[in-house]
């Protein structure tokens, strides 16, 4: 899979049917703890509530008057809690951006292979390519990765003094 999702896919018909009942606090309450959830590597969070106030930046008194209506539409497994469709969306997009990544990698090897044939893709994409960069009659150029067949000029001297 690939690193971290970039955005967070919201659909607000959904949200704000599924949330009507809820006060503007716990909206912003709600809404901070999927975003904190959404970065983490695995889109849970600590089922604690001094740990989930800091995550909100209020008091835990404050957070527990509140967070009974929110923390309702998480679940509780194993000391975390994880919202069901969040984590759904989120398996998704780390899927689909794994598979646009792998997609991207495969069409730059097959144009890179198609421009120096003889060259290696995935090395010359990591810097390698072969080149030794050594001067004289280096064989491979470092920054194409295509071999130079071309015979050294050689100067002969002469010239004006």
């Amino acid at each position: 899979m690939s690193r971290k999702p970039s955005h967070i896919p919201l659909f607000p018909d959904a949200y704000l049917r599924d949330n009507y009942r809820l006060s503007l606090e716990q909206h912003g309450l709600y809404l901070l703890l999927l975003m904190e959830a959404w970065n983490q590597p695995d889109c849970t969070l600590p089922d604690d509530d001094e740990q989930l106030a800091a995550i909100a930046q209020i008091p835990v008194a404050k957070f527990r008057k509140i967070a009974s209506p929110v923390l309702l539409k998480w679940t509780r497994e194993g000391g975390r809690i994880y919202q069901k469709r969040l984590l759904r969306e989120w398996r998704y997009v780390r899927e689909k951006s794994g598979k646009r990544a792998d997609a991207a990698r495969a069409r730059w090897d097959a144009n890179a292979m198609q421009m120096h044939p003889d060259s290696d893709a995935s090395a010359m994409h990591l810097g390698g390519g072969g080149g030794g960069g050594g001067g004289g009659q280096s064989q491979i150029d470092e920054f194409t990765g295509v071999r130079d067949t071309r015979e050294s000029l050689r100067v002969i001297g002469g010239g004006a003094a």
